[in-house]
């Protein structure tokens, strides 16, 4: 198995021969039987095309590719509300992502991007509440805060109330 610039396992099963790169030596387990071979504590820098090579009876190539993806860090939900009208503008951040939404009183436009690399951004409607998801491959993670915060900023609906705020998970709100 090469990783594309080096040799990180030789098996020769007649013989019962292995030999491993000294570079992979702590992070690699390979199994006999099944020929199987798992690479740990993946780095980064471990992303990249792997070649399994077999010169058996039989000449066999494959070629594998692995992407090691960091998990992601919880996006940021901002809004800014139209003083004059029921308007609200919502924007959800994470990574190098962003995606803007319009909502009127407690309707909003839900909107989806996702970037080449995997990494996705969406802003929903789901039940009462505005969540914003930022995911990859391998994590999610989300800011949500209640639609009934837009009712409170809408003129026609009465003053901000001291009781505005409902309990959250990851709650990132700034005001602008």
């Amino acid at each position: 198995m090469f990783n594309g610039s080096e040799q990180i396992l030789q098996y020769r099963k007649h013989v019962n021969y292995i030999i491993l790169s000294s570079n992979y030596r702590d992070r690699v387990e390979f199994n006999e039987e099944t020929y199987s071979l798992t690479l740990k504590n993946l780095q980064k820098n471990d992303s990249g095309p792997y070649d399994l090579i077999s010169n058996g009876r039989f000449r066999y190539f494959e070629r594998f590719t692995l992407s090691v993806f960091d998990p992601v860090k919880s996006p940021l939900l901002t809004f800014q509300q139209n003083p004059d009208s029921c308007n609200v503008t919502l924007t959800c951040r994470g990574h190098d992502l962003s995606i803007s939404s319009s909502c009127y009183n407690t309707t909003c436009e839900e909107k989806e991007v996702t970037s080449p690399g995997g990494v996705a951004l969406s802003l929903s409607v789901l039940d009462s509440s505005i969540v914003c998801n930022h995911s990859n491959p391998i994590s999610w993670k989300k800011t949500t805060v209640e639609l009934e915060i837009f009712r409170y900023l809408c003129p026609s609906e009465g003053k901000l109330s001291s009781n505005l705020f409902k309990p959250v998970t990851d709650l990132t709100v700034v005001f602008i």
